[in-house]
């Protein structure tokens, strides 16, 4: 095992089955410990993070009001596979609602509803210098600018929700760049941490519709903050996690463990044993610095 600690420290990693993990200090940007860390491998609904992100990124450039704005599910979203947040084609719900709809349940039918409104939005935007006419294909190439801005080099985006394909990569060393700047992110950070949400919208004949979802994230249950979960066969079980107490902030990504229950387990323990090592004397000198968490968004 790749360790980023030197051998004179006693408190090792702890043995995991993740093929690839990281831990940064989200404080300071500083790289704690990975194994594979630049690895690129198939994400799964992690891919999520930076559909949201790239959304957010527009709501904020172009002062999108996220409850006036009301977002339709088309028939092409309706029948995306996978998770779901159960929408049926002619649902609509603002914007703040249809996020929820991705991030907490991982709804992939919400996550390209999304995709295919704020890439309108950026067709619209960009009328005049953009050939490609596909909302889906612009919002994707959205996707992968903030990428490139993020410094996420081992990271090309092909879906806006996850699901397989070959191209749809990422690694956990950028997983952990981005989690950093999304949970900088007010909007973000806020619908994250939710157990659980309830909205009301409209259905295709405007009659009023009562969504309820769940966070498929168990460890808010364990002092974590959220951030996302991801399976799928290629990817495997993923999950990428914020924890903050009033000593330490963690981001903590591990990439295809052996079962979904490990996925919990081992961040927990990257998270204890991350504790330990900043704890001990001398620690931070030994650490990485791959962020700088004073300049949003750049990474050094």
């Amino acid at each position: 095992m790749k360790k980023k600690v030197k051998s004179d420290s006693v408190l090792l990693p702890p043995q995991i089955t993740a093929k690839s993990w990281v831990v940064v200090n989200a404080n300071t940007g500083e790289l704690i410990g990975g194994c594979h860390e630049h690895e690129r491998r198939e994400i799964a609904s992690i891919t999520k993070v930076m559909t949201a992100y790239t959304a957010i990124q527009i709501i904020k450039g172009l002062n999108i009001n996220v409850n006036e704005s009301k977002v339709e599910t088309s028939y092409e979203a309706s029948l995306v596979g996978g998770t779901t947040a159960r929408l049926e084609e002619g649902d609509v719900l603002s914007v703040w609602d249809m996020l929820h709809a991705m991030l907490l349940p991982s709804g992939n039918d919400a996550a390209y509803a999304l995709a295919e409104y704020f890439g309108l939005v950026l067709i619209e935007l960009e009328l005049k210098t953009t050939k490609i006419v596909d909302p889906i294909q612009v919002f994707i190439c959205e996707m992968n600018k903030n990428a490139k801005s993020l410094g996420m080099a081992n990271t090309n985006y092909a879906n806006p929700h996850g699901l397989k394909n070959f191209f749809n990569k990422s690694s956990a060393l950028d997983i952990a760049k981005l989690s950093l700047a999304a949970m900088k992110l007010p909007l973000f950070a806020e619908i994250v941490k939710k157990h659980k949400y309830n909205c009301i919208g409209q259905d295709l004949f405007g009659n009023s519709k009562t969504f309820v979802w769940r966070n498929t994230n168990k460890l808010l249950a364990k002092g974590f903050s959220g951030l996302k979960t991801g399976i799928t066969a290629s990817a495997g079980p993923c999950l990428a996690s914020n924890y903050k107490d009033e000593k330490v902030n963690l981001i903590v990504v591990v990439l295809s463990c052996k079962t979904p229950d490990h996925r919990w387990t081992e961040t927990v323990k990257l998270k204890d044993w991350s504790i330990r090592l900043l704890a001990k004397d001398g620690a931070e000198a030994k650490r990485l610095i791959f962020y700088d968490s004073k300049k949003h968004g750049k990474v050094l």
